[in-house]
């Protein structure tokens, strides 16, 4: 049986203000990973995102009561 996995992250970007100076923001985002344990649905994140530019940490990982995506 399938397990859909939510992971949060906390994801570090660069922004423009309106004055042009770069400033860095911290966003939240959720992603849904197919995966059989949490620390595989870490693993997926990790790679999926690996080459990115921008810097991210897993802040939580939680079993979803999802049967299946359509």
């Amino acid at each position: 049986m399938k397990q859909y996995f939510k992971v949060g992250l906390k994801v570090e970007r660069d922004v423009e203000d309106s004055k042009g100076r770069l400033k860095t923001k911290v966003v939240r985002e959720e992603y849904l990973v197919d995966a059989v344990t949490p620390t595989e649905a870490e693993a997926k994140i990790n790679k999926h995102l690996e080459g990115s530019m921008e810097t991210f940490e897993v802040t939580t990982i939680t079993l979803t009561k999802i049967l299946e995506v359509v």
